[in-house]
């Protein structure tokens, strides 16, 4: 199922390559990824930033179409260090990795944004 602020579609819907297209098309194709301590990486200059710092109210959550266990979400991120944007995509449930987890805990979320009432990481104690 992809989740944003405002969309609630059908799992067959929305491919993981649609939604990061429709990111880079609206906010640069840069790459990030989770590592350790809560931390993310810049793939363009390689630099590392805190989770902390990113606002992770504009998050696309989706699960596989065939495989409800498919679930991972896409955040649009601004790299602090050489601003780059770009899209990092994170497993979240059962086979988010340790790296994952710890990202999407320390990412800044504002639940009032986008549907009220719904949680942005479902199954994700913040």
């Amino acid at each position: 199922m992809a989740t944003n602020d405002t969309t609630h579609t059908d799992p067959g819907d929305t491919p993981l390559s649609d939604v990061t297209s429709s990111i880079d098309a609206g906010h640069g194709d840069g790459q990030f990824a989770a590592i350790a301590g809560a931390t993310i990486r810049c793939f363009t200059c390689r630099e590392t930033f805190p989770a902390s710092h990113v606002d992770a109210d504009r998050l696309t959550r989706l699960e596989g179409a065939s495989d409800p266990a498919d679930m991972v979400m896409v955040v649009p991120i601004t790299c602090p260090h050489c601003a780059t944007s770009g899209s990092l995509v994170l497993n979240y449930g059962a086979e988010a990795s340790v790296e994952e987890a710890d990202v999407i805990h320390a990412m800044e979320r504002n639940p009032s944004v986008g549907n009220p009432g719904s949680d942005p990481t479902p199954g994700i104690d913040a």
